[in-house]
């Protein structure tokens, strides 16, 4: 909910508000009927955010954006990694946020296509390992090594990492996993 707004009977859940549904033709195969629905809705950690969701009735194309709602001065978190439980901090990622895992050369840039994700360290690790599945095949190039490094990295969660998350919005958080006490270090830029 935004604040100050009290909660309707029809809201979505207790902390989502729908505030309109649209409906046009697809962009993706010009035929179907694109559905779009806006809801605010109260990420805790996060505050208020707007999940824009997008389908066609046709094609079966699908897009959900989460759209952070506040923002503040830039900042630099940086999370040392040292043991499993360190891997399962979560990671709100703002779309605005570049990621870095500097010991394995990794480095996740902001886009106009950037969406907003919610997930813990080891599956920022697992989206860099698609990502670079993804490059080989586009580019024709063999990246095994890193992807046996990364692979390696994500079973065994053994590795002391530091994930770097530099957000102009200042949007984007860590949070440790319950019991757990990694370093994280928060920089205002």
């Amino acid at each position: 909910m935004l604040e100050g707004e009290e909660i309707p009977r029809e809201a979505v859940t207790y902390f989502g508000k729908k505030l309109g549904e649209y409906r046009t033709t697809c962009p993706v195969c010009g035929r179907g009927e694109f559905l779009i629905t806006e809801i605010a809705y109260e990420v805790p950690a996060l505050g208020p955010v707007l999940i824009v969701s997008k389908r066609c009735t046709t094609c079966g194309y699908r897009r959900n954006d989460m759209v952070p709602l506040r923002s503040s001065r830039r900042t630099r978190i940086y999370l040392r990694v040292e043991c499993p439980e360190d891997y399962r901090a979560k990671v709100f990622r703002s779309p605005f946020a570049r990621v870095i895992v500097p010991e394995l050369g990794l480095d996740l840039k902001p886009s106009m296509a950037a969406e907003m994700f919610v997930t813990n360290v080891e599956g920022v690790l697992r989206m860099f390992l698609d990502a670079v599945e993804k490059y080989e095949v586009l580019e024709g190039v063999s990246l095994e090594s890193l992807k046996e490094r990364l692979t390696r990295v994500i079973e065994n969660q053994a590795s002391t990492l530091t994930v770097v998350i530099d957000d102009d919005e200042g949007v984007s958080v860590c949070i440790p996993e319950p019991g757990s006490k990694p370093i994280i270090v928060i920089e205002t830029v």
